[in-house]
Order: structure tokens, then sequence, then C-alpha cells
């Protein structure tokens, strides 16, 4: 993992250009590509989502094919208690609630191993309430795990 750090900080009420990118931060970061060839999630935002599972929502989908051409997907899975993610193995996307935003907003770090590694904002100091896990998981394990 290379740690890349957020560039746009703007909230839900800011505009699009300025929404924060620390979704695209932790990608870039995992993946160790630069930030803008990282997956944007503010271009997929579609407001007939809001209120649908992530897990149904089409930037979710979209994230999942920009994954594939790494073959991996993800998995997200709602908030749970924190001492469960130590059973967590590799690098994941943390959903907790943002510290800086309006509240019902949310800011994403890196975790590995259940434990955070990489927080994409230079300046935070902690993170709020985890929201959930967007697991990141290869399509074919066996090949996984070969290359092992």
């Amino acid at each position: 993992m290379k740690k890349i750090y957020q560039t746009r900080f703007g909230g839900i009420d800011s505009p699009k250009e300025e929404w924060g990118n620390c979704f695209q931060a932790c990608v870039a970061s995992i993946f160790e590509v630069p930030l803008d060839e990282a997956f944007d999630c503010r271009y997929c935002f579609r407001k007939e989502d809001v209120g649908k599972p992530i897990d149904d929502s089409f930037e979710f989908i979209e994230f999942n094919k920009w994954l594939a051409r790494y073959g991996f997907q993800s998995i997200y899975i709602q908030a749970f208690p924190l001492p469960r993610m130590t059973s967590l193995r590799g690098f994941h996307i943390l959903e907790a609630e943002s510290m800086t935003l309006k509240k019902g907003e949310s800011h994403v770090v890196v975790i590995q191993d259940g434990e955070v590694v990489h927080d994409p904002n230079r300046n935070a100091k902690e993170i709020g309430k985890t929201v959930g896990v967007y697991l990141i998981v290869p399509m074919d394990p066996a090949d996984y795990v070969k290359k092992l």
C-alpha cells in the first residue's frame, strides 16, 4: 500500500467538483495507482440511490466494474462491532461517520488486518463510529492463493 491523500474536502452541499475524494484516495492507496486513475465515486452518485442498500447502488456497481480490472470485487458489510474487525485480513476500506462534515456524511480510511493504517485526510485526528466496511476480495480466491 502506498499512502495517497485526498485533495478535495467538500461535503454533499458543495458543488460536485468539490466533493471530498477520500474514497478515491483510499482506492489509489490500496492499488498503488495515481489519484486521478483511481475510482472516483462522485461521478456515479445518483439521487435515486439515496436510501437504497449500498450494494444496490449504481456507484457500488461501477466500483466493482473498476475493481474487476485488477481481479477484485467488493462486498459491503454494514456496521458491526469494532472487535470483529480484527479477523479481517488484507486491505479494506472502512466507512465511518465524518468528524468534520455535517452529521450523516461519512469518511473512509484504509484498514489492514482490522487496524486503521491510512487516513487520506492529513489533518484528521480521529474517525467516527463505524458505518460499514468495503471488503476488497479476489474474484477468484484460488488464483489469489496460488500467487501467494
